[in-house]
């Protein structure tokens, strides 16, 4: 008998109504916030993900679903939602229309992963960009977003984490300076972390091994190693929270590993912990 494929599930008569309970909540709330909804091809060419995403990435070098039509084209399973939907803005001119350009998507994505607790092979992203203004504003209102559909869904127990990365300006140094940290304690890392240590060094302060954790909390920090303007934003950001009463802890390991990823990193978790967070 066929069995769904591993890391995969069905989604049952009985729990549709669960899931478009959370699926209005925010569509409605996206609405609310003047994000229109925009759906993409479930596949794409296979370098947009390896140019936006990053070369030296999890995602691009391991967990990719990725093959050779008939055509002899290389196209992959939408890995994630934003290299997409930037790939149709601009492809569609949109950067003519008034700026920012808000969109939101709810949609299946695929990575090959090791199938545990809140992680699939398939799952389902709901995802806000907003393409066209870079200021700390435009952040503070997806940050505000996020969390007001959380606590809509009745989710009160949660932590808000933040952090900035910095721009393609202040973050190289700030690379060097945390590959040299790490390549003097080298042999204190895990297996995986090793690896890592040369082509995304990033990734290593959000390791789970306890080893590397102790010496992710003594590694410098990305918000000591900004530029000026990414001062500015990160300070500003901060403001924007608190006046809009939005509690929130600076995480100085949250980061992101992907090459598109710059400036404000935010986390939304379970006060228990847990596998899930957002």
């Amino acid at each position: 008998m066929f069995q769904a494929p591993r890391g995969t599930t069905d989604l049952l008569p009985e729990e549709q109504k669960y899931w478009r309970y959370i699926e209005s909540k925010a569509v409605a709330l996206a609405g609310r916030y003047g994000f229109g909804r925009i759906d993409t091809p479930v596949f794409e060419d296979s370098d947009l993900f390896v140019r936006s995403v990053g070369q030296g990435t999890d995602i691009v070098e391991k967990e990719m679903y990725t093959f050779e039509d008939r055509g002899g084209d290389s196209v992959t399973l939408r890995p994630e939602g934003t290299a997409p939907v930037c790939r149709a803005y601009l492809e569609h001119g949109m950067h003519n229309l008034p700026q920012p350009v808000r969109m939101y998507y709810f949609c299946p994505v695929f990575r090959y992963e090791r199938p545990q607790a809140g992680r699939f092979r398939e799952h389902h992203q709901f995802g806000l960009e907003v393409l066209g203004d870079a200021d700390p504003s435009v952040d503070a209102e997806v940050i505000e977003l996020a969390w007001r559909l959380m606590l809509s869904l009745g989710l009160k127990a949660l932590n808000l984490f933040i952090n900035s990365i910095g721009d393609a300006e202040c973050r190289p140094a700030y690379i060097d300076e945390l590959r040299s940290y790490y390549s003097a304690h080298q042999a204190r890392l895990c297996a995986e972390c090793q690896t890592r240590l040369e082509r995304n060094p990033l990734r290593l302060l959000d390791c789970k091994v306890e080893t590397c954790r102790a010496l992710g909390d003594a590694a410098p920090r990305s918000a000591d190693h900004l530029c000026d303007a990414c001062k500015e934003h990160w300070a500003s950001l901060r403001r924007y929270l608190d006046t809009m009463d939005i509690p929130y802890q600076i995480d100085h390991r949250l980061v992101r590993g992907l090459d598109y990823y710059t400036r404000s990193v935010f986390e939304i978790q379970p006060v228990d912990g847990g596998a899930q967070s957002t």
